[in-house]
């Protein structure tokens, strides 16, 4: 019965944000309290407990047996909201316009160059594991350009996302830590296995962004072998349209304080030496004291960033809704045990590519505890009986991590649809259409390693 009602309130989900029938948080909010309402009905479980759940998931949950604290959506949503204030304050102090200004000078307003550049920085600053870190530097490094440039925004989110999905399985990472645990297998053996079909995954992304910049130099017409695509004056109109946007705004005396005191609380972030949230809560203080001290202008600012920090926030902490009530009412748990058995046990030595692919929605739509806790635990014994080992069972539950960052469950995702202006759904789309690939890479790098035995 939770099966069933957990795999319709992920449906309903999904078609209510593909036919635009509700808002995101709507959506995340409301049609978790439905189906969790039902589901206490169903089990006997007082009504209120609904209120529980999603108090765990947006706040927190302490294990009465062991005390441990596991932290719902509270700290990502602080993080992304004072993160877009304090990346939208210093777009409109003019930081980045030196970035803007060398990309455009570099590309020459070539879609090509300026989309490989996306992708090789979203590669290296997603080696620190952290998704929402990389997504807001990336998205403070190139939305302004793209818009810019006239390029379609849904380039900018798939080609930021495609690498992280690649580098969140470093030995640091959540998902290999997870599948490592579960599994009882080493984690630094896990990832030598895991790190052939990682390297060959990242050669497919660059390929993949290579022919999608090919695709919009098509559809700008840009002819990198005509010096008349992007003329000098067409350059230093976008040039100008960099530096005259918001005049009154920009600190140019304040560009190397600026400078050092974002690359100060980047580095805490990246070496976790403080809690993003912290982080940037701090930095936004500070750059607000330094660049506006007069109250009235500081509060103007508050007050004119704040469409931008709002939409985003909320459907964070909704999806704290969505993910608390998936989990605490044990439609989680259930669910993950009824595709466990759907799996057929009679492919024999088979079973393990067959595992990755059919649990690939799993790790899409369920918590990653949920999935490596409870589908990958639970399949690595059956598998066994085959002659499939754990670690080769873990490799199998790493595949589907080709599509975790399409997942409605991530809240950072919400972040970089509202930044790139598109609907979820049409986010989901458009990855899958580009960047398949990567999954068929993970199968026959990791089946001609021995590490996924076919």
């Amino acid at each position: 019965m939770l099966s069933i009602l957990g795999l319709a309130m992920i449906l309903v989900f999904i078609v209510a944000l593909s036919r635009k029938k509700l808002q995101v948080f709507v959506a995340l909010t409301l049609v978790p309290l439905v189906f969790g309402t039902i589901a206490c009905l169903a089990t006997g479980n007082g009504v209120l407990d609904v209120f529980t759940w999603i108090q765990h998931g947006v706040f927190f949950k302490v294990d009465p047996d062991t005390g441990k604290v596991a932290w719902g959506v509270i700290a990502p949503a602080t993080t992304i909201l004072f993160s877009i204030f304090y990346f939208d304050l210093m777009l409109n102090v003019g930081l980045f316009d030196p970035v803007a200004e060398f990309f455009i000078k570099k590309a020459k307003g070539d879609p090509l160059k300026v989309i490989m550049s996306t992708a090789a920085v979203a590669s290296v600053v997603s080696l620190n594991g952290d998704t929402t870190t990389t997504i807001i530097i990336c998205l403070a490094a190139f939305r302004a350009l793209y818009k810019q440039l006239g390029l379609t925004l849904w380039t900018l989110a798939i080609v930021i996302v495609a690498p992280i999905g690649i580098w969140n399985q470093l030995p640091w990472g959540g998902p290999t830590i997870a599948a490592a645990a579960a599994l009882h297998v080493d984690l630094i053996a896990l990832f030598r296995q895991l790190l052939p079909g990682l390297l060959t995954a990242q050669v497919v992304v660059l390929v993949i962004a290579y022919r999608i910049g090919l695709k919009e130099r098509a559809r700008i017409h840009f002819d990198p072998a005509s010096c008349e695509s992007v003329g000098p004056e067409q350059i230093d109109a976008m040039l100008r349209a960099v530096r005259d946007k918001d005049p009154g705004l920009k600190r140019p005396r304040l560009f190397w304080v600026n400078l050092l005191l974002t690359l100060g609380g980047l580095t805490l972030l990246i070496l976790d030496l403080a809690h993003g949230a912290v982080v940037f809560l701090l930095l936004s203080a500070l750059a607000l004291v330094i660049n506006f001290p007069d109250v009235d202008q500081a509060t103007d600012r508050i007050e004119a960033i704040a469409p931008d920090v709002l939409p985003t926030t909320i459907a964070t902490l909704g999806a704290g809704v969505f993910s608390g009530v998936l989990t605490g009412s044990g439609m989680a748990s259930a669910l993950a045990n009824s595709i466990a058995g759907a799996i057929p046990t009679s492919l024999g030595s088979h079973m393990a590519p067959v595992y990755a692919v059919m649990a690939t929605p799993a790790i899409v739509f369920l918590p990653q505890d949920a999935f490596y806790f409870g589908i990958a635990s639970v399949l690595s014994g059956v598998m066994e009986q085959f002659g499939i080992t754990p670690m080769q069972a873990a490799v199998a539950s790493m595949v589907g991590q080709s599509f975790r960052l399409i997942s409605p469950v991530i809240p950072a995702l919400y972040l970089l649809c509202g930044e790139t202006e598109q609907n979820f759904v049409d986010f989901q789309r458009k990855y899958l259409r580009w960047f398949w690939p990567v999954l068929v890479t993970y199968l026959v790098v990791y089946g001609l390693t021995g590490a996924l035995p076919w």
